[in-house]
C-alpha cells in the first residue's frame, strides 16, 4: 500500500503530458522505415537525462510502447515494416490493405498490441522471479537453438514452400556473416573482398527496406495492371475481432513475454513464434498469407508482450533484455540507481511505476494509434505514382538514417532487385530478413561461444535439457514438412 501511495505522489500533469508526447513520438518513429524502436528511444533519451527520474522512465516507456506498435503502420499500408518485428505483420496486413481493408488491419493491430502490452505488463508484476529463473537457464547453446527455431518457424509460415523458405533463411545467414567477426571484432574481417564499406557488415535496415519497400516499387513498375485499391470503411475499434480470438491472443502474449525475458532474443523472434502459434490454433489456416486476422493478432500481441518481458532481466540481474532496456539502464545509472540482486528491495515502488507506465501508455496508443491510423489510410486513395514516389523517399531516408552512409542506399537498391527476383520465384523474403537479424549476433556468435565453452565438444548442444527440447521440436517440425506429406500420399495410395 505504501508503494502505491509513493507512486501516486509522483503522478502529475507534466508526467501525463510527457507520456502522451512519448506515445506520439514513438508511433511516428516506429512507422518510419529505418527508425527502429531502439533508435527512437535513444533519440528521446537525450532529453530524458535532464528530467526527473520518474518522468524520464514514464516518458521512455511510453515511447517504447508507441514505437513497438508504430512499426505495424507502414507494414500494413506500404508493405515496409517500420521495425524488423513487424515483418510477420506485413504478411497479413498488407494483403488486407490491398483488398481495401487497411483501416480494419490497423484497428486490429492497435487492439492486439494493446492486449499484448497489457498482458505483458501484468505478467511482469506477477511472475518476475520465475521469469528470471527461466532466463538464467539459457546459455549459448540454448540461444543458438532458439535462433534456429525462429528461422525454421519463419521459413515454415512465410509465403512459398518450406524449401524455398529455408533457402531464403540460409541466404540471410550468409549475408549476416559479412563484415567484422562477432568474436574477434574488426581484427578478423569476413567476405569483405577489400571493400571498405563492408567491414561494418550489410546493414539490416537498408536490406529490409529494400526487400520490402523498393521491391514493391519495382513490382509496380513492371506490373502494368497495378491500380489504387478502394478504401472500405470499418469500425473504429476492433473489440469484436479480438474477443473472438481472445484465447489465441492470451497464449501468444504469454509466449511473447517469456521470450522477452530471455536477454538478446527480442521481439523479432517473438513475433514469428506468436504468428506460428496463431497458425496452429487457427480454424482458418487457408487464410494465412492472404489477410488472416488470426495471424495479425498472433504477431502483434506477441511482439508487444515481449517489450515488458525485457525489463525482467534488467531489474533483477542488471542485464538489458534488448537495445531499449540498455538505454533505460543508462538512465538508471546516471540517476545513481544500481540494478541487480538488491534493486527490488532498495526500490520497491519502481516496479509499480514501470507497470503503470506500460499500462497507461497502452491505453494512450490504443486511442491515438487507432484514430491516426484511419487518417493514415487515406494515403491508399492517392494515385499509385504518388504513393510509390513517397515510398521511394521513405526508403531512401530510412536506409540512409540508419548509419548515415551513402553505401546503404546502394544496398537498399540492390536488395530491392533481390526482392523483386524472389517474388518472381515465389521465394519468401521474411526468412531472409530474420536470417540477417539473428545471423551474426545470435547464431554465429553463440554457436562459437558454446563450442569454446564446451571445450570443442558438440554434446552439450543435445544433452542440456532446454537444448534437447528445442532440438526435438526442430526435428519434428522439419520432419513434418518433409516426411508427413510423403506418408500421407503413401497411405492414400495404399487405400
Amino acid at each position: 500500500m505504501a508503494s502505491i501511495q509513493n507512486l501516486l505522489s509522483h503522478v502529475s500533469a507534466e508526467m501525463f503530458f510527457l507520456m502522451v508526447l512519448g506515445v506520439c513520438v514513438g508511433i511516428i518513429g516506429g512507422a518510419l522505415p529505418g527508425i527502429s524502436s531502439t533508435t527512437t528511444v535513444a533519440l528521446c533519451a537525450t532529453f530524458a537525462y535532464t528530467m526527473d527520474f520518474h518522468n524520464a522512465i514514464m516518458f521512455l516507456c511510453a515511447t517504447q510502447v508507441g514505437s513497438t506498435y508504430g512499426g505495424s503502420i507502414s507494414a500494413s499500408i506500404l508493405n515496409i515494416p517500420g521495425t524488423p518485428a513487424s515483418a510477420a505483420t506485413a504478411l497479413e496486413a498488407y494483403p488486407m490493405a490491398k483488398d481495401g481493408r487497411g483501416r480494419q488491419a490497423l484497428a486490429i493491430n492497435a487492439m492486439a498490441s494493446f492486449w499484448g502490452n497489457t498482458i505483458g505488463a501484468i505478467l511482469l508484476l506477477l511472475i518476475m522471479p520465475f521469469a528470471i529463473s527461466l532466463s538464467l537457464a539459457f546459455g549459448s547453446w540454448e540461444y543458438f537453438w532458439f535462433s534456429m527455431f525462429g528461422l525454421v518457424i519463419c521459413a515454415q509460415l512465410s509465403r512459398g514452400d518450406f524449401l524455398k523458405g529455408l533457402f531464403s533463411a540460409c541466404f540471410g545467414l550468409l549475408v549476416s556473416f559479412v563484415g567484422s567477426d562477432p568474436i574477434y571484432g574488426a581484427g578478423a574481417l569476413r567476405f569483405t573482398y577489400g571493400i571498405r564499406y563492408l567491414k561494418d557488415g550489410i546493414g539490416l535496415i537498408p536490406a529490409m527496406v529494400g526487400l520490402y519497400g523498393m521491391s514493391e516499387v519495382f513490382t509496380s513498375l513492371v506490373d502494368y495492371n497495378a491500380k489504387t485499391v478502394p478504401l472500405r470503411d470499418s469500425k473504429l475499434f476492433a473489440f469484436q475481432e479480438l474477443w473472438e480470438r481472445k484465447w489465441i491472443a492470451l497464449r501468444v502474449s504469454v509466449i511473447g513475454f517469456v521470450i522477452g525475458v530471455i536477454p538478446g532474443v527480442g521481439s523479432n523472434i517473438a513475433s514469428w513464434v506468436g504468428y506460428n502459434q496463431a497458425y496452429s490454433a487457427s480454424k482458418h489456416k487457408q487464410a494465412f498469407g492472404h489477410g488472416s486476422i488470426d495471424g495479425l493478432v498472433g504477431s502483434e500481441a506477441a511482439n508487444n508482450a515481449c517489450a515488458p518481458g525485457t525489463y525482467a532481466p534488467l531489474l533483477a540481474l542488471g542485464i538489458p533484455g534488448d537495445g531499449v532496456t540498455a538505454i533505460i539502464l543508462s538512465i538508471l545509472t546516471v540517476q545513481g540507481i544500481q540494478t541487480g540482486a538488491n534493486f527490488m528491495s532498495n526500490n520497491p515502488d519502481f516496479i509499480y511505476l514501470l507497470v503503470a507506465g506500460l499500462l497507461i501508455a497502452g491505453v494512450l496508443f490504443l486511442l491515438i494509434g487507432t484514430v491516426t491510423g484511419r487518417m493514415i489510410c487515406r494515403v491508399l486513395e492517392a494515385p499509385l505514382p504518388v504513393i510509390m514516389s513517397v515510398v521511394i523517399c521513405l526508403c531512401a531516408i530510412g536506409a540512409y538514417s540508419n548509419s548515415n552512409r551513402y553505401g546503404d542506399i546502394v544496398i537498399m537498391f540492390l536488395f530491392g532487385i533481390i526482392g523483386l527476383v524472389l517474388r518472381r520465384w515465389a521465394v519468401p523474403s521474411a526468412p531472409l530478413v530474420l536470417g540477417i537479424v539473428v545471423g551474426g549476433g545470435l547464431v554465429d556468435a553463440n554457436f562459437r561461444r558454446a563450442f569454446m565453452a564446451g571445450k570443442s565438444s558438440l554434446l552439450p548442444f543435445v544433452t542440456r535439457p532446454i537444448s534437447l527440447l528445442l532440438v526435438v521440436v526442430l526435428v519434428l517440425m522439419i520432419g513434418k514438412e518433409f516426411f508427413w506429406p510423403a506418408l500421407k500420399a503413401r497411405k492414400a495410395k495404399a487405400l
